[in-house]
């Protein structure tokens, strides 16, 4: 098994997402590797938001980079930050992919087995296609 050299964390400013950037920090220092953390943006109403406004998409990978130094002030872990516009686990998994990353840490919004088989759930679709190592966080 090769070393892994970077992991990437999936964030939409929750608290599981918050736990998530802390474990992914931590599987960091342990392994001496870089973290990306990537948010992604969607409409409220499913439809995908495309990357026609790059001004908003670069406030909120700055929103997303302060979000993190404010959560690890000082902290000597790389950190890159990525804000993304369409669906969240398809978006994640072509960063996995563009990255190769071996290993996705991310949070869980609790829901139950019937919520999830209802409305789908983005941890669920992340461990089933990413093809990385997923640590999911409630």
């Amino acid at each position: 098994m090769t070393a892994i050299q970077r992991l990437l964390v999936a964030y939409d400013f929750s608290d599981p997402a918050r736990r998530a950037l802390e474990l992914g920090a931590f599987l960091a220092r342990q392994l001496d590797a870089d973290v990306h953390v990537v948010t992604v943006l969607e409409a409220r109403d499913g439809t995908a938001i495309r990357d026609e406004d790059p001004g908003r998409l670069n406030d909120l990978r700055k929103l997303l980079e302060t979000e993190v130094w404010d959560q690890f002030p000082g902290d000597r872990l790389s950190f890159r930050c990525h804000a993304l516009a369409g669906d969240p686990a398809e978006e994640i998994i072509s960063l996995v992919g563009q990255l190769e990353v071996p290993m996705l840490v991310c949070g869980t919004t609790g829901k139950g087995a019937i919520a999830r088989a209802l409305l789908g759930s983005v941890s669920h679709e992340l461990v089933e296609r990413s093809g990385a190592i997923v640590m999911s966080v409630p």
